[in-house]
């Protein structure tokens, strides 16, 4: 019977099922609407609804309801239908309270954890089971998890001690680590801001070199900042160097792990990575910044080659600086790297603010334009006048349309200025992506206007200017070039990017006003970084999912605007 003549009732379940779990995956809210069609869509679509389940902890109403929700689940025992279908359960809560008594550290009551117990034991088919709290898994948890779900994966989201001083040896950080059902890990590590020992990095290495089954890891970390920096005895630096050996693993486990996140590679660590890690199946690399001796081993050493890797996300600074100034070198060895994957799929790049974008965007056109579906290229905005982002010109962003024909998402650099001509002509070029579904743009907030004591801004807040002077009208010039990007702003920049023959095919736009995720460092934060904090937000458009009502743009600004940006003018202490 041809396809086109099937009714709904002719369907086979599995067909629907797929249809429905793509849905899902777009506007699972939509699936509320087909539960009251008709009985065949119910029967399909509720099984897919109850099939994952999120259990709120963070509050203690929150964490009053979930109980009683999994009581009256098990109340009904074998008759729950939530039970029957649930899939995957998730557990989520922020960190707990934990207090010190006579130099004691004691955990908060874990009576609260009794009914997710007893709920592991009944439900039939799970198939994963998150944690995502800030606090450590119960061992009793775990156990359970192990006995009555054998098949079921575990994911640690937020991977937390009982302290950052604990030594080794704690039983519920070995059980974790040898347990056959830990899929991914991941942790998220503030640093600097206590002067107690910190044995955070060596526990968690110590279960991602252990675990069997391991899959995915993440391990980023942020500086604390502050006006402090704790120093150590050479004595003391002794015992913590002598307590955190250990935690190394005598026998690392081999594994195959597909998706890896940290914050820094060099020789050393892939020489490492690889005594645990089949490198060879590696298929997405995040948020790493590389070297260029990481990049050279990886592309002329066949034993550390990431011949499957189809995504990577990378930072290209210097050594010299750590922070600023990619050397020249680094970016030879990257092209380097580049020619020996695969093709990728996607790609994202930060390259040191000032340095040109040449000869590594000749290499991702040339080796991997035709497989790439997302390619993201940004330079951090500099206040200094001497040191300037380097955006992509008008031919190279051309260049990437012409030798990218599947790229789907797209994020660049667009640097504003006051007749907004230049802007103009960047978004004629991105008319020519015909596949473009997403596309962020990085916009600057004209942050040299805000550095040195002398700069205009400040000068104007201590009145030395008069309406008449020049440097008043170019200031005015800078505020207007520079404002806070409002809805009809978005608007603008959409119905200019998007009037193309397919103009439906882009969904979402993102602006990114400023730096979102600026690295800083110790003491007192300059002007232009308190203004940087104050003004930066993030403007989202886009289409309506409905496909009657594609032509509605939902437009959302976060932060929301103010009426009044006040600016922190501080006396003195000033540092970058």
């Amino acid at each position: 019977m041809p396809l086109q003549s099937l009714t709904l009732d002719q369907l086979n379940n599995d067909i629907l099922y797929t249809i429905l779990l793509i849905i899902h995956d777009v506007s699972r809210h939509s699936l509320f609407y087909l539960l009251r069609a008709n009985r065949k869509l119910h029967e399909v679509t509720l099984p897919i609804l109850l099939s994952s389940c999120v259990l709120d902890y963070t509050t203690g109403d929150q964490q009053k309801a979930s109980i009683a929700r999994v009581e009256s689940w098990l109340k009904q025992g074998n008759d729950s239908t939530v039970l029957s279908f649930m899939r995957h359960l998730t557990v989520k809560a922020t960190r707990p309270y934990y207090y010190r008594e006579k130099g004691e550290q004691k955990a908060p009551d874990t009576s609260k954890w009794d009914p997710l117990v007893q709920l592991l034991m009944c439900i039939p088919h799970l198939a994963s089971f998150t944690f995502d709290c800030h606090e450590q898994m119960p061992t009793v948890l775990l156990s359970r998890l192990g006995t009555y779900q054998p098949t079921a994966h575990l994911h640690i989201r937020n991977w937390t001690r009982i302290s950052n001083d604990t030594l080794f040896g704690d039983p519920a950080e070995e059980a974790l680590a040898n347990s056959p059902s830990l899929r991914s890990l991941h942790g998220f590590f503030v640093t600097g801001q206590v002067p107690e020992a910190d044995y955070r990095f060596p526990a968690f290495n110590r279960i991602v070199k252990l675990a069997p089954n391991l899959e995915s890891v993440s391990q980023t970390t942020l500086s604390g900042g502050g006006c402090v920096v704790y120093g150590y005895s050479r004595e003391e630096q002794t015992i913590r160097s002598r307590e955190a050996k250990k935690f190394e693993a005598a026998v690392p486990r081999r594994k195959v792990i597909k998706s890896l996140e940290m914050n820094y590679g060099n020789a050393y660590t892939l020489e490492e990575l690889a005594t645990y890690i089949e490198l060879n199946q590696l298929v997405s690399l995040k948020n790493i910044q590389l070297t260029s001796d990481f990049l050279l081993l990886a592309a002329e050493n066949s034993t550390y080659k990431l011949s499957s890797l189809k995504h990577l996300d990378v930072k290209l600074y210097s050594a010299r600086r750590g922070w600023a100034g990619a050397s020249v070198d680094l970016a030879d060895a990257f092209v380097q790297f580049l020619a020996s994957l695969g093709p990728l799929e996607s790609l994202s790049i930060v390259l040191s603010t000032s340095q040109p974008w040449s000869s590594i965007l000749s290499a991702i056109c040339h080796h991997h334009g035709s497989s790439l579906t997302g390619l993201s290229l940004h330079q951090v905005e500099s206040a200094d006048k001497e040191s300037m982002r380097a955006c992509l010109t008008l031919e190279e962003v051309e260049d990437i349309s012409n030798s990218c024909p599947g790229l789907t998402n797209l994020e660049l650099d667009i640097d504003r200025t006051i007749s907004r001509k230049q802007e103009q002509s960047y978004y004629a070029v991105l008319r020519l992506f015909a596949n473009l579904r997403k596309l962020t743009i990085h916009m600057d907030l004209g942050l040299v206007h805000y550095s040195g004591r002398q700069n205009l801004l400040f000068r104007r807040l201590e009145g030395n200017l008069s309406d008449d002077d020049p440097d008043a009208v170019q200031l005015r010039l800078a505020k207007k070039c520079y404002a806070h990007a409002d809805e009809a702003f978005a608007l603008d920049v959409w119905r200019d990017v998007a009037q193309s023959a397919s103009p439906a095919n882009l969904q979402k736009l993102v602006l990114c006003m400023g730096e979102q995720n600026r690295e800083i460092g110790h003491g007192y934060p300059a002007r232009w970084v308190l203004q940087e904090q104050s003004d930066r937000h993030l403007v989202r458009v886009q289409r309506n999912e409905r496909d009657d009502q594609l032509e509605h743009l939902d437009v959302k600004i976060t932060p929301e605007p103010r009426r009044s940006r006040p600016i922190a003018v501080p006396s003195k202490g000033l540092s970058c």
